[in-house]
C-alpha cells in the first residue's frame, strides 16, 4: 500500500464510510437496522473510533439502509449480464452506500464518493471489485443526474 493510500485510510470520513460498510453488511448478513445498535457494533472493533465523525456515520446508514431497494433496481439496470443475486454481498453493499451517498450529501463531490468506494473495495472486495463498482457508480451517477434524483451535475 502506497504513502498516500494509507494516509487518506486514516481521514475520519473515509473510517467513518469503513465503519458504514461494515454496519451494513452486519444489516444484510444479520438483519440488524437499529443505526444505533450498528454503530456500536462496528466502533467496538475500530481501531480509530475516536476519529469517527459519529453524525456523519449515523447519517450514511440510515441513508445506505433507506435508499437499499432503489440502489439495488438502479445496479441491477446499469449491471449487464449480472444478476443482482450474482453480485457479492461486498460489492454490493459498497455500492448501495455510494449511491446513497450521491442522493443525499450534496456537500461530497462525485468523484470523492466514487473514490472512496474504489478505496473500500480494494479493502474489503476481490481482484475485480474495483474495476466493476468505479463503472457501476459512473453509470448510476449518470443516471440519478438524468432522472433527478440528485442535485449535483456531472463534473
Amino acid at each position: 500500500m502506497d504513502k498516500t493510500t494509507r494516509i487518506k485510510r486514516e481521514f475520519p470520513r473515509h473510517i467513518a464510510r469503513k465503519c458504514a460498510f461494515q454496519a451494513i453488511y452486519a444489516h444484510t448478513v444479520k438483519g440488524e437496522s437499529d443505526p444505533e445498535e450498528l454503530i456500536q457494533i462496528v466502533l467496538k472493533y475500530e481501531e480509530l473510533a475516536s476519529k469517527v465523525p459519529v453524525d456523519f456515520l449515523r447519517k450514511l446508514i440510515i441513508s445506505a439502509i433507506d435508499r437499499r431497494s432503489l440502489a439495488d433496481k438502479f445496479i441491477q439496470n446499469v449491471a449487464e449480464n449480472w444478476e443482482l443475486e450474482r453480485i457479492s454481498v461486498v460489492d454490493r453493499n459498497i455500492l448501495q452506500l455510494g449511491i446513497a451517498e450521491f442522493m443525499d450529501f450534496e456537500e461530497t463531490s462525485p468523484a470523492v464518493i466514487i473514490d472512496e468506494a474504489l478505496e473500500l473495495s480494494k479493502e474489503f472486495g476481490s481482484a475485480d471489485s474495483s474495476r466493476f463498482i468505479n463503472g457501476i457508480l459512473d453509470t448510476v451517477f449518470r443516471k440519478l443526474v438524468e432522472e433527478g434524483l440528485t442535485i449535483r451535475s456531472l463534473e
